[in-house]
């Protein structure tokens, strides 16, 4: 029976490294991954890192960070605790 399984990321790379091993190591169809806000509220993190840093002073950028990362995917059974764990190792919660 299908059961979907969810992390929510304080930083937009760690929800990115959650779907990378969902899908390398799982085989999971990376379009049965959703990311999405938390919130209702349009965000790319709660903490501003990488992509979201401007390149020449390392401050936060123009990304909206009011908000944690939410990644969910459906998945059978036999796979659904192994992919919840994947979640958590990403430092989901």
């Amino acid at each position: 029976m299908p059961r979907t399984v969810s992390g929510e990321f304080d930083i937009r790379r760690e929800a990115e490294l959650a779907v990378e091993r969902l899908v390398q190591e799982y085989n999971i169809d990376r379009s049965t991954i959703e990311v999405m806000a938390a919130s209702d509220e349009n965000t790319a993190g709660v903490v501003p890192s990488g992509a979201d840093r401007d390149t020449k002073t390392g401050e936060p950028g123009s990304s909206p960070t009011r908000g944690r990362i939410r990644v969910s995917v459906t998945v059978d059974d036999a796979v659904a605790d192994r992919a919840q764990e994947a979640l958590r190792q990403a430092r989901g919660v």
